[in-house]
């Protein structure tokens, strides 16, 4: 018995599979059918062959395929082409329909969702007020002042901002604004922004200046500027900026924290001279800057620590092995110059003594393998830099000194000096 078996496609809108089909040439002959049914198409295979049959069957293979590639798009990309907002008749809105419509659709593509344990949504939120009195305070008479602000999105323990919804009839106005601005600075909420919406427009404040929005949109344009939004008003975004630490040490620079991370950058080696009787050629030599960070030292100093990736690996491990990671320069310079015609100047020295015995990884400084005499090392850097940005750049000079001593004559001199030139960049965030 010969038996076929079509995969048919999968429907990527609603992720159904249609039901597989198992077709025979002899005792199941006379249930089988004489078409193959698609959404939107039918294949009929009435005395066709079985390699005509095979082919029906590729095709309808590679569509599943392509159908199951097309149910993996992930909804960033679908939000080109659809929008948060369902279809809806602005003109007959209330101020319910636009919380309902509007607001919550709004708040969910922004990352918050009612009962979330770290990105909640909350409505209709009791906020309570001192009582209010007019000539003597009298507790026992004195009404109570309870307001409710519409929507409050909260990343637990962080941050929170509020949304108030108004009827798109009602043009939003400034009184809409300190209404929402109570619900904002009161003591249980603390929000940083709040937003008013009346299902046309919205309106973004800062909390403390309502009468100024930092930014207004038409509601028809939310979708494209959602990406925005979202690194403003997001989870993520709200609960980095809850969590800024408070800088109280002395700026590096003007606009510098205390302390900065080195995320990178290159130094590059552009002549190099030895009193060695055979010149190393590491002329263009490029460094890469893999850390660490700029600080303050308890005295107040400027430091750096630099961490770099040689363009040689054993290089590396030599330089780890002996110590020479991660380089470390200082200044005496109160602050980081931005200024050219007086750069920083950072200073770096390291010693290192290597015994005989010493086992080297072949470098292009060594041929490695032991090291038969004691040699003493010395690495001098200076470099001159200013501030651009997250960039400080400039140039270097590395002046080195192997004192070698050996029991029996070498063909090489007693001190060997070398001396290198070059530029960097080193970025920092």
């Amino acid at each position: 018995m010969v038996r076929f078996k079509a995969r048919l496609a999968k429907d990527w809108r609603n992720h159904r599979l249609y039901e597989t089909g198992n077709f025979n040439n002899n005792s199941d002959s006379d249930n089988l059918p004489n078409v193959i049914r698609m959404r939107g198409c039918s294949i009929y295979y009435d005395n066709r062959s079985r390699q005509e049959f095979e082919t029906i069957c590729e095709y309808l293979t590679e569509i599943t395929s392509l159908s199951g590639k097309l149910a993996k798009i992930e909804a960033s990309a679908l939000e080109r082409f659809m929008s948060i907002f369902a279809s809806h008749n602005v003109e007959t809105m209330t101020e319910a329909d636009v919380e309902g419509e509007i607001v919550r659709p709004f708040c969910k593509a922004l990352g918050y969702f009612q009962g979330h344990p770290e990105a909640n949504l909350r409505s209709q939120v009791t906020i309570r007020y001192p009582r209010a009195f007019l000539g003597h305070k009298n507790p026992k008479k004195d009404p109570p002042l309870v307001g409710k602000p519409d929507f409050v999105c909260e990343v637990v323990s962080y941050a929170r901002w509020v949304i108030e919804a108004k009827k798109p009839s009602l043009e939003l106005s400034l009184e809409d604004s300190e209404q929402a601005h109570t619900y904002a600075t009161h003591p249980s909420i603390a929000a940083e922004f709040y937003i008013l919406v009346n299902g046309r427009e919205f309106r973004l404040y800062r909390a403390g200046n309502p009468e100024v929005p930092l930014w207004t949109w038409a509601k028809d344009d939310t979708d494209d500027l959602l990406p925005a939004l979202r690194e403003l008003l997001g989870p993520a975004a709200m609960k980095k900026r809850a969590n800024v630490q408070i800088d109280k040490g002395k700026p590096l620079a003007a606009g510098i924290p205390s302390h900065v991370e080195i995320v990178g950058g290159h130094v590059t080696y552009e002549k190099n001279v030895s009193n060695l009787p055979q010149q190393l050629n590491m002329d263009g030599l490029v460094n890469s800057v893999r850390g660490t960070r700029v600080y303050r030292t308890d005295e107040g100093l400027i430091e750096a620590e630099l961490d770099l990736k040689s363009a040689f690996a054993p290089m590396d491990e030599m330089f780890l092995a002996f110590g020479f990671y991660p380089l470390r320069f200082s200044t005496s310079d109160e602050y980081l110059s931005a200024d050219a015609d007086k750069p920083t100047l950072l200073q770096g020295l390291v010693v290192v003594d290597f015994p005989a015995g010493t086992k080297l990884p072949k470098t292009p400084l060594s041929p490695g393998g032991i090291l038969p005499v004691r040699i003493k090392a010395e690495c001098f850097t200076e470099a001159e830099g200013i501030i651009e940005g997250n960039t400080f750049k400039g140039v270097f000079t590395v002046q080195y000194f192997y004192e070698v001593f050996s029991p029996v004559p070498l063909p090489l001199p007693k001190t060997i000096e070398m001396r290198t030139d070059g530029t960097y960049e080193i970025n920092f965030k």
